[in-house]
This record gives structure tokens, sequence and C-alpha cells, in this order.
């Protein structure tokens, strides 16, 4: 939390605001202090924090030791709730998107030649990426022309 925080609004004060009104820390007092703790570094700590701990509900504020309990159906604990939840939502939706992405590439993708249909009729047909490499000549034309074969193989030559 801290190296957000402190990464975030480092930037922030790079290009000179806009500052928050008010900033929603996802935790309870162990992350709000964190979060303080980094706008202290960057001389910010006049900024307004709130944290909330998610398994009680309870709203954490600099000067209170003790959490601020909302009734469960209080309109300013749902609209916190909600921001909650979108901010988890944007950030399970942006990791799937980044481990899709990264999953996906192969070292096949940089053969000249090799693109996403021949990558997969490659990966399908040897395994895997070890399997393409073991592969001799003559499979790899029987699968993508001896042309292409060629090109994989001295791909694979080139590097360790």
């Amino acid at each position: 939390m801290h190296e957000v925080v402190l990464r975030r609004y480092r930037k922030l004060l790079d290009q000179g605001g806009p500052f928050p009104d008010l900033i929603l820390v996802d935790g309870g007092k162990g992350q709000l202090s964190a979060a303080y703790a980094a706008l202290e570094e960057l001389g910010l700590a006049n900024l307004a924090a709130v944290g909330l701990a998610k398994k009680e509900e309870l709203m954490f504020v600099r000067d209170r030791s003790e959490g601020i309990a909302l009734a469960a159906h209080d309109p300013a604990l749902l609209l916190i709730q909600r921001i909650r939840d979108e901010a988890h939502r944007f950030a399970v939706t942006f990791h799937r998107r980044a481990r899709t992405l990264r999953d996906l590439r192969s070292e096949l993708d940089q053969v000249p030649g090799v693109g996403p249909r021949r990558r997969r009729t490659l990966l399908t047909t040897f395994g895997s990426l070890a399997g393409v490499r073991r592969a001799t000549r003559e499979e790899l034309a029987a699968v993508v022309g001896a042309k292409l074969a060629d090109a994989v193989l001295a791909f694979f030559a080139s590097r360790p």
C-alpha cells in the first residue's frame, strides 16, 4: 500500500495536481497507516483518507483507534462499498487480461512467418514448445511446409 500510494501521489505532485478531497483505502488500520506514511513522505499528510476493512465493513480514520461502524443500509457505507467493489472488479479484469496476454505469447511468435494459426497448429501437433524444438525438419515440413520448417529450425538453432 505504501509503495502504491507513494507512486501515485508522487506522480500527482509532479503533474501539479489536482488532489482529491478524500482518499479511499482498501483495508483497515494497517493499510491506512501505510498510506498515511507514504503521504507524509511526500508532504501530503494534510490529505484526508479513510480505510474500509472488508470483513467487518468498518471504516477507519487516522485520529480514531477504533473503527467506525455504519448501519448496514447507510447510503454512505453502500457508496463506499460500491466504489471498493468497482476497484476490485477493475483490478481483477486488468490482471486477468494481462495474464491471458502473457500466457498466449510464445517464442514461436518471433519466428518470421509464424502467426497465431500456425503457432497453434505447431503446439497442438507437437504438444509444446519443447516438442517443436525436438521435431525434425521432415516432421515440421509435414505440418507447416518446407520453407517454414527451415525458418523454425534456423530460429531455434540461433538460440541456446
